[in-house]
């Protein structure tokens, strides 16, 4: 059996009594009859399964003119009374004005200014009116009746589906607000004229959290949905390195040691000053390491590096840079004093003068390195002085070590050749010639040890690994040959011997001492092959 339902507006033609209810008008035809508005068909099998069978075969054919019953919103618009076309209208009225107005993002008291649109905002008002159309015209008798007697009370809401383009507002997070991110500043330190510490404050740092941002959107869009929105950014205070805390809790002196260089020549005076520059003020937090070859930059001229001689093969060469491994070795010497761990070091191929054997620390650009890491569980600061005579290098930092616990180092030598001139007769040249090239270096095999004294007395003794130092000699070429008529007795080339030692560095208990090693002895200007960069 086939019913055709006539259904204009909220109007019902017909009737059907129903026991404790109002009568509910309709026109029951069996062959049905012609319709305006909204046509709603269903066929079923028997008229006892007509109510079942109008619930699941129901077609709705929706007319522009057909008016929306009272009491229908579409969010929070009313639709009732409206057409089809009004009501289509006034959806897209509505969301055209909320999707074109300002939204806005706070991030942090700065305002990031977007629109919905830009964020691809979406919606669907067809599927909207549609559903709102059908309210009331579905169903079998019973339920429609019920549902616009309903609405003559209460309101019947259609949830309207919108939502954003997740990747756009991802993007827009990404490069318009977290641009407003600001860094974190590290406190830093320096000295002034009177060797006192001057602490810069450090500053915190905002950084957006985009994900949770994108999601605050998200849900923003989805469930406050209105004109002129406002959101706020998750926004993370970040915090320094170095704060001004651990910058501040500097206040001793942990080791220091001197060593001299009056007599070296101007281009290796240079040299000692502009690497011993590059290390002063270095501040090494808790566990960071340092590289002294890298920190004092390659020795070249447009890194302020002079021409400067060295040993190269027992002979005198001329190279930028030399005289740096004195600077190394005088940071090695305070690094041990302040107990500092030491990564790696290297010793010279040959002694040097201005330290006793194994104390050394020889660099070389990609061969030989001084690298140390600052285990005291603070932060150390590095000071330099080089003032044409001595070179002193001072760690500071917070004291870390028991006051009853001294240490001192010693270099153990445990064998050393000395190495004296070889005179070559060159019949050749005349008698009173005199040629000398190179200098002499002992041999040596020696090690460091460190002691460690609690209460004064000896508690530990650890030592270091062996240093094997080659030997070279001095040649000095005589003349035999018959005499000239004038006399050349002047020496072309001057070297001396370097075998003078220092004695090893101590540290009293609370501050470690300036030990200076003696004036070194080699010829002005001259430095071990490691310096040959």
């Amino acid at each position: 059996m086939k019913f055709r339902y006539l259904l204009t507006g909220t109007l019902l033609s017909g009737a059907v009594l129903l026991s404790g209810i109002s009568t509910y008008a309709a026109t029951v035809e069996t062959a049905g009859v012609a319709a305006e508005g909204i046509t709603i068909e269903s066929t079923e099998a028997s008229s006892d399964q007509a109510p079942a069978a109008a619930e699941n075969n129901t077609h709705i054919e929706v007319d522009e003119n057909a008016k929306i019953p009272d009491g229908v919103y579409a969010g929070s618009i009313s639709l009732g009374g409206l057409t089809v076309a009004q009501a289509r209208e006034a959806i897209n009225d509505y969301y055209k004005n909320i999707s074109s107005s300002t939204f806005t993002v706070d991030a942090n008291g700065k305002k990031i200014l977007t629109t919905l649109d830009e964020l691809g905002f979406t919606y669907d008002a067809g599927t909207i009116v549609e559903e709102a159309c059908t309210i009331g015209q579905c169903g079998g008798l019973i339920s429609r009746y019920k549902t616009l007697m309903d609405l003559r009370y209460d309101k019947v809401v259609v949830p309207v589906t919108h939502s954003v383009d997740t990747a756009l507002v991802t993007e827009f997070v990404k490069d318009k607000v977290a641009v407003a991110d600001t860094p974190a500043v590290d406190a830093t330190i320096t000295r002034d004229d009177n060797g006192d510490f001057v602490v810069t404050p450090h500053t915190t740092g905002l950084t957006t959290n985009q994900e949770a941002t994108v999601q605050t959107i998200l849900d923003a869009v989805n469930n406050q949905l209105a004109a002129n929105m406002e959101v706020k950014a998750t926004v993370e205070v970040t915090e320094p390195t170095c704060t001004t805390e651990m910058l501040e809790a500097i206040d001793t002196r942990l080791g220091t040691y001197s060593t001299s260089y009056s007599s070296s020549a101007s281009g290796r005076k240079t040299n000692i000053a502009v690497a011993a520059g590059y290390l002063d003020g270095t501040v090494l937090l808790p566990g960071q390491s340092l590289s002294v070859s890298e920190t004092i930059k390659p020795r070249e001229p447009e890194y302020g590096y002079a021409i400067g001689g060295e040993y190269l093969n027992g002979e005198t060469i001329e190279s930028y840079g030399g005289g740096v491994c004195q600077v190394s070795t005088t940071l090695y010497n305070a690094l041990l004093q302040a107990e500092l761990e030491i990564d790696t070091r290297y010793p010279h191929s040959m002694l040097v003068s201005y330290v006793e054997p194994s104390f050394d620390a020889a660099i070389a650009t990609g061969s030989k390195d001084l690298v140390f890491t600052n285990n005291t569980g603070n932060p150390v600061y590095i000071a330099s002085s080089a003032d044409g005579a001595t070179l002193t290098f001072s760690i500071y930092g917070k004291e870390y070590r028991p006051s009853n616990r001294t240490i001192e180092y010693e270099s153990v030598v445990v064998s050393r050749t000395t190495s004296t001139p070889k005179e070559v007769e060159d019949p050749t040249q005349p008698t009173g010639y005199r040629d000398v090239k190179g200098s002499n270096h002992d041999a040596c095999t020696s090690y460091l040890q460190k002691n460690i004294y609690i209460d004064g007395k000896l508690s530990e003794t650890v030592r270091f690994d062996t240093d094997y130092y080659q030997a070279s000699q001095q040649t000095i070429t005589i003349g035999t040959g018959a005499a000239t008529t004038t006399t050349a007795a002047a020496d072309t080339t001057a070297a001396a011997s370097s075998t003078e030692s220092t004695a090893a560095p101590t540290e009293a208990p609370t501050e470690a001492p300036t030990t200076a090693a003696p004036e070194e002895t080699l010829p002005e200007g001259v430095d071990p092959p490691e310096d040959d960069e």
